[in-house]
């Protein structure tokens, strides 16, 4: 059985790739709109949400073979979706809806790529007696839509005072996720 405090940071934990992506989507966009909020942070959510039960379900059988590979995947996904913001950026590709380029084409990737971790804690969850894997999902579930709000909010807060372009800086800032996840791999 899991105390809520150690479900609680583990979920904060979970989330932080999440919060980084989301500042980047807010630092994106010119105009803040609540609808574009609530998809990522449902996008994130959900993700989050989804990847441990996944985990859970399979268990241990298959965690050595995919925690091998784990980390190229996130570095593939970040790296083209990072660099494909720094490209649109560098053409100049305006979107007639706020933040409607980034979001339709890369959302779910970033959702799929900012979660995999989770699904490790998924394999480490099955190995807990007594979890109550739907209680310990929502809590995951909930807390990333939280704090994957406030990313945004604080993205466009930020990017409405630099006022440049601020698909270099989210692209860049997805690149250096991407490679730091491949490093860190090896350190």
């Amino acid at each position: 059985m899991m105390d809520i405090l150690s479900l609680v940071l583990i979920s904060i934990g979970l989330a932080m790739d999440a919060f980084a992506v989301s500042l980047t989507e807010g630092l994106a966009m010119k105009k803040l709109r609540k609808r574009n909020i609530l998809k990522i942070a449902l996008v994130f959510g959900g993700f989050q949400a989804l990847m441990p039960y996944i985990g859970w379900k399979i268990g241990g059988v298959f965690a050595e073979k995919i925690s091998q590979y784990d980390y190229i995947i996130t570095t593939i996904l970040l790296l083209f979706v990072g660099g494909k913001m720094i490209f649109d950026g560098w053409k100049e590709q305006e979107c007639e809806e706020e933040g409607k380029c980034d979001m339709a084409s890369n959302l779910l990737l970033l959702g799929f790529a900012t979660s995999i971790d989770a699904l490790a804690v998924g394999f480490s969850f099955s190995l807990v007696p007594n979890l109550n894997i739907y209680y310990s999902i929502e809590i995951i579930g909930i807390i990333t839509f939280l704090i994957a709000s406030l990313g945004v909010y604080l993205g466009h807060k930020v990017g409405h005072l630099i006022s440049y372009k601020t698909e270099y800086l989210g692209g860049g800032i997805l690149v250096l996720m991407g490679l730091k996840a491949f490093i860190s791999h090896f350190l």
